[in-house]
């Protein structure tokens, strides 16, 4: 096991005990460097991808692509998802090379193309993604990881994520349960990031503090923290404290 594999482990070890997904994302990223690609996109989904169910996506490409991405409504025209199609009982998990030449593919529409134009231009000029498709939760559920490279020969990709194959699949496999709680956020129609006075306030609350004891403790003033737990109930679409605790517990926000 190399060691940016085992800094990963460890990081997920610290995250199950609640010290949050974000160090686990930057492990997960210096991994995939240390195996010689510059890119990684992960990709969850309930339902049919195709037709635009709740996607979460994590990826090291720039966010300004990724914020077009999500403007233009790309996901339906991507090529990966796309292939995903083609999984079911009989292929639960997909392998497939694409890159900037497949644009210029006949069965490959106008639109999708444009897609992988537009990936390409982000950094990912050629790439390998592995697809798979299972329950989770009573749920259909789709996965993605894609790896790839900004200037690197097709051949040369196919090449390093062949010979940390298992390593990269073991790894992939194991962060889809930190996408999941953003998904179920997506799922469940909540859109609006909480502050991170908002996340303070429900944190303190999860304790079992009161409102003039959270207020003492943060030095603000009890007003304040009801307003900040009425913004947080809102944005959690909880009738209750209780609910919009239990919530932010859930989507991994607390």
């Amino acid at each position: 096991m190399t060691p940016e594999l085992e800094r990963l482990l460890g990081a997920m070890s610290l995250a199950q005990r609640g010290n949050g997904s974000g160090a686990v994302l930057e492990a997960y990223a210096a991994f995939v460097r240390s195996c010689g690609l510059d890119h990684f996109v992960l990709g969850l989904a309930t339902g049919d991808p195709v037709r635009g169910q709740a996607v979460e996506i994590q990826t090291s490409l720039p966010d300004a692509w990724m914020e077009e991405y999500a403007a233009l409504d790309h996901v339906s025209h991507d090529y990966v998802v796309q292939q995903m199609a083609d999984l079911g009982p009989d292929r639960p998990l997909l392998t497939t090379a694409w890159g900037q030449a497949t644009a210029d593919q006949p069965e490959v529409s106008a639109r999708t193309g444009q897609v992988l134009r537009g990936v390409a231009d982000a950094g990912l000029g050629d790439a390998l993604s592995f697809m798979g498709q299972g329950v989770a939760g009573g749920d259909q559920t789709w996965f993605a990881a894609t790896f790839g490279c900004r200037r690197t020969r097709r051949e040369a990709v196919l090449e390093r994520v062949e010979a940390r194959r298992n390593e990269l699949l073991i790894a992939s496999f194991a962060m889809f349960p930190y996408l999941r709680p953003a998904l179920e956020r997506r799922h469940a129609g909540i859109d609006e990031a909480l502050t991170a006075r908002e996340i303070d306030v429900l944190a303190r609350f999860s304790q079992g503090l009161r409102p003039d004891r959270i207020a003492h403790r943060m030095g603000i003033s009890k007003r304040t923290v009801d307003m900040h737990s009425v913004n947080a109930r809102r944005k959690l679409k909880a009738r209750t404290l209780a609910e919009a605790t239990a919530k932010a517990v859930r989507f991994d926000l607390i």
